[in-house]
């Protein structure tokens, strides 16, 4: 689907570069090292995205470094977009749909990361009115899949209402920290 949507398969393979790390930072060499592309192709990447928005450079010492600009207003919708894209995307979109009454999704940035900081992180939250087995059946199996212990919750729509009328730690840790929406959208969470 990217490929579709952007015409220039240098520009997302440096996206995916800075979607899958925010904090990353690049210079034109190292992207170039890494991507296996010409210097002149990353180079006129950098500035484009530079000149849209998204990245912003500083100079280091004889280095230009490239870095998200976290203060363009597209950044989170493309993080999403390229996570929904991405292997584990797919694989979460592919298995969680198949739950039945799964209103909202939500992948939270610990789950991006791949690290608990607070005793609050959880990795996903799942609201509707699904059967919690079958959800359980989904999850032991994307645990197994991906390698790795997810922390979860799953409520239905009254009990999410009174966990957010009652700012409930990890619920409002999930809502207002970074994260990405693999079912539903954005409005079901109002």
């Amino acid at each position: 689907m990217l490929k579709n949507l952007f015409i220039s398969k240098v520009r997302i393979r440096i996206l995916e570069r800075y979607m899958s790390d925010t904090k990353a930072s690049y210079h034109v060499r190292g992207l170039v090292r890494e991507l296996g592309e010409e210097i002149n192709a990353v180079r006129r990447e950098l500035l484009n995205l530079k000149s849209a928005g998204i990245l912003k450079s500083v100079k280091d010492g004889n280095k230009i470094v490239y870095t998200i600009d976290k203060r363009c207003p597209i950044i989170w919708e493309l993080r999403s977009m390229f996570f929904k894209e991405s292997e584990i995307g797919q694989l979460l979109y592919s298995r969680l749909s198949t739950v039945n009454g799964i209103t909202v999704g939500i992948v939270t940035d610990a789950f991006l990361q791949n690290k608990h900081e607070n005793a609050t992180d959880i990795d996903m939250i799942f609201i509707g009115d699904m059967k919690v087995k079958e959800l359980t059946t989904v999850m032991n199996a994307l645990e197994k899949d991906l390698g790795r212990v997810i922390k979860y919750a799953a409520m239905k729509p009254e009990d999410y209402e009174f966990g957010r009328r009652k700012k409930d730690p990890i619920l409002m840790n999930a809502l207002q920290n970074d994260k990405i929406i693999i079912l539903g959208k954005d409005s079901d969470l109002i």
